[in-house]
């Protein structure tokens, strides 16, 4: 379960960002996680809520927002692939439809914390500031 050492990461990342704003407490946070990175989400979830206990981040919403995998070829081709076959079981290999050519896949790996919201400092009872892409 390699969800616990991502959702580590993201829990420093966040810490980190959320101090960077003189924040004590974290409200929420918002993850990307791709559909191809073979990440749970509800596990990433679970291991989140488990290891935020007696931090910043100890009462925060978590959400997460999966992003869908989209493929390019040099032809022009841009597109959701029919299919992702994995090459030797690392990279996706996917053709594209239009010419056969190999097409790059340019987002469904995303796997990243995309913001956090903390507190407005003059107002501690109500989230109100948001930090947007905080790795």
């Amino acid at each position: 379960m390699h969800e616990i050492s991502i959702a580590k990461g993201i829990l420093d990342r966040a810490l980190e960002a959320a101090d960077a704003h003189g924040a004590d407490r974290i409200d929420e946070l918002t993850l990307e996680i791709g559909r191809v990175t073979h990440v749970n989400p509800e596990q990433l979830e679970f291991c989140l809520e488990a290891i935020t206990e007696s931090t910043p981040a100890a009462d925060a919403t978590i959400r997460t927002q999966p992003v869908e995998p989209v493929a390019v070829c040099d032809c022009g081709w841009r597109d959701t692939p029919d299919e992702l076959a994995l090459a030797g079981g690392f990279a996706p290999d996917i053709k594209c439809p239009e010419c056969g050519n190999r097409a790059e896949l340019v987002s469904g790996r995303e796997c990243r914390l995309s913001s956090i919201e903390v507190p407005d400092e003059t107002t501690m009872d109500r989230p109100a500031t948001r930090a947007e892409n905080p790795q």
